[in-house]
Parts: structure tokens; sequence; C-alpha cells
């Protein structure tokens, strides 16, 4: 039970990485620039920044 509930708290606060849908940010990446993906996302520039790195690992 308990080991369930780590599960289930890595998992949710994964989703809500700087609030943002992982979803959504794969189909924008390829076609958007750090700046509009900013302003998409509502986030600073170095978050997406740093959200392509994580997503290349």
């Amino acid at each position: 039970m308990r080991q369930a509930n780590k599960e289930a708290f890595a998992q949710e606060a994964n989703r809500r990485l700087f609030s943002v849908d992982f979803h959504d940010f794969l189909e924008k990446e390829s076609t958007l620039n750090d700046v509009e993906m900013s302003r998409e996302f509502h986030i600073s520039i170095r978050d997406v920044q740093e959200l392509r790195r994580k997503l290349r690992r």
C-alpha cells in the first residue's frame, strides 16, 4: 500500500512539471521556437529549454 502511494505521488509530480501537458508540448515542439513555446504555455524561456533537455534524455 505504501509503495503504491509513493508511485502515485511520483506520477502526479511528473504530470505537473511546470504545469505543462507533455503531449501538447511534444506536438508543438517541432513547429514553435522557444519564445512562442513560452508564450503558449505561460512559462519562461528557461523552463522551455529545460523541458526540451529533459525530453531528449
